[in-house]
């Protein structure tokens, strides 16, 4: 088996693969003040729990945003796992020929991403990853890292405008029954929902006025309901980055 570990800022998450299949995925919010004996426990238990045999776990590795978070990963897979994970970043092999100003500073999620959208689907392609942030990645027919766009993810946005607006209170994000809201919380609603479906839309359409014909590909934790919303056509993928991120293992070992 091989645990893949896709570290965010908002929350760490688990696939479990078997013979190339995931059988088993955990999620659970990313946390610094926690110490590697501490994620030990959460994720050997979770595992027990599942039934997982720890002595069949072949390998591990992560993609990670959160630095203060690879440290402690590290200790606590080499302490209670007896394995020495993978992190993706600088001379591991992707698949993916990088081409920003500067490759030191693309994020791990995003080439994750890009490469199991390539590995999966078609080159060119748009990795569409909704998060802490919400991210457009353009990966060439050459299979080349192009760049994208970046912009606040739903909570982000919102949770902002909440800390600055005493008025409002916070909503949580659900299916809005129509555009016109009759509440404050329907209307707040209807912006979180409608208004994103309208700008990842928007930025879709403008990825094709500049780079042609692609596919698009959705995935993250806020797309499973963003797109029922959305008017461009999308693949939708929530297994996207644990697919990425076990093809960069299997090339790497």
């Amino acid at each position: 088996m091989i645990i893949c570990v896709d570290v965010g800022n908002t929350n760490i998450c688990l696939g479990v693969f078997e013979n190339d299949e995931i059988i088993k995925k955990f999620r659970f919010a990313t946390d610094y003040k926690q110490t590697s004996d501490e994620y030990a426990v959460k994720i050997k238990s979770l595992f027990e729990l599942s039934g997982i045999d720890f002595k069949e776990i072949e390998g591990v590795i992560i993609g990670s945003v959160v630095p203060r978070i690879d440290t402690i990963f590290e200790k606590m897979f080499m302490e209670y796992f007896n394995i020495t994970p993978l992190f993706v970043g600088q001379g591991v092999k992707s698949g993916i020929n990088v081409k920003i100003d500067n490759p030191r500073e693309l994020g791990a999620d995003l080439l994750v991403g890009a490469v199991g959208a390539v590995n999966k689907y078609n080159a060119p392609c748009l990795v569409i990853d909704m998060g802490t942030a919400i991210t457009f990645v353009y990966v060439s027919e050459k299979k080349e890292f192009m760049g994208g766009a970046i912009c606040a993810g739903i909570k982000t946005s919102f949770g902002s405008l909440f800390e600055n607006t005493s008025k409002l209170e916070s909503t949580k994000i659900s299916k809005p029954k129509n555009i016109i809201g009759k509440n404050t919380t329907a209307c707040i609603q209807n912006g979180m929902v409608y208004g994103t479906a309208a700008m990842i839309d928007g930025l879709i359409k403008r990825f094709h006025d500049e780079c042609g014909d692609f596919d698009v590909v959705l995935t993250g934790g806020e797309s499973s309901l963003i797109k029922d919303y959305l008017t461009e056509k999308v693949i939708y993928d929530e297994d996207l980055l644990f697919s990425g991120l076990l093809s960069i293992y299997k090339k790497n070992k």
